[in-house]
């Protein structure tokens, strides 16, 4: 019931102090549906509120080739399948969630040789509930993220008239790979990665009661997974865009 009256405390613990988030979570004084909801919300409202600009820039989006029909077609389905995605979203990222807390919690099990309770205090292995909640809380700077990405598309837009649905806050800013693959690496070399990844393992550690370097080695691959994940899907679109292009 506590996260209820002290959300935004509770945020502020997520973002800045992760080792008082997991005391929390552990004592069983939050849980993930209040923070879910205000993610969940947000991002949605961000899409919704970007949907002109993503219709005004498909054209250039669009695979080179394409002719006007195929581009009108094109255009017809997105104004159909776009608010579809939109609304579908919510779902695909508790999948999200709870895979990431999965692969934490199998990590666990891998690297941490938790103790008995014969064997004293030592490392132990939480269950997935509460690596879910922590991912949740921790999905509030992915939340942050987007906000700036979508401060500078806006302002952009206004300014110059320039959409970029994506704006480059990375790595990416500096150097614009023709690789689908190596542009996500470089996407992902940001501060918001970095502030994610500590959250963590700030909370990994405290929750498992583990060094910083064990929690380390156990959220960075998964982490790298989920990189790892998205540089496949942006292979496969570059592929399916070359082949429609023609």
């Amino acid at each position: 019931m506590g996260d209820r009256r002290f959300l935004a405390p509770l945020c502020a613990q997520a973002l800045w102090a992760p080792r008082a988030l997991a005391a929390a979570i552990e004592q069983e004084r939050v849980s993930w549906q209040r923070p879910a909801l205000v993610i969940i919300g947000a991002l949605m409202a961000l899409d919704f509120l970007a949907l002109p600009l993503f219709m005004r820039a498909l054209p250039q989006m669009a695979p080179v080739g394409l002719s006007p029909e195929m581009l009108l077609q094109l255009e017809r389905t997105a104004r159909i399948m776009r608010p579809i995605q939109i609304v579908l979203a919510p779902l695909g990222l508790l999948l999200k969630w709870a895979f990431t807390a999965v692969l934490l919690f199998g990590m666990g099990l891998l690297l941490l040789h938790p103790s008995s309770p014969a064997q004293g205090r030592g490392a132990r292995l939480v269950p997935v509930r509460m690596f879910f909640i922590l991912v949740v809380y921790a999905n509030l700077v992915v939340l942050l993220e987007e906000l700036l990405k979508n401060f500078i598309l806006w302002l952009r837009y206004f300014l110059t008239g320039a959409i970029v649905l994506r704006p480059a806050i990375g790595l990416d800013a500096l150097v614009r790979p023709s690789d689908a693959a190596l542009a996500i690496v470089l996407e992902h070399a940001n501060l918001f990665d970095v502030w994610f990844l500590a959250i963590l393992i700030g909370g990994v550690g405290a929750l498992c009661r583990c060094s910083r370097a064990r929690a380390a080695a156990l959220v960075l691959p998964v982490w790298g997974f989920g990189v790892l994940a998205q540089m496949g899907l942006a292979l496969v679109r570059e592929v399916l865009t070359r082949q429609l292009g023609g």
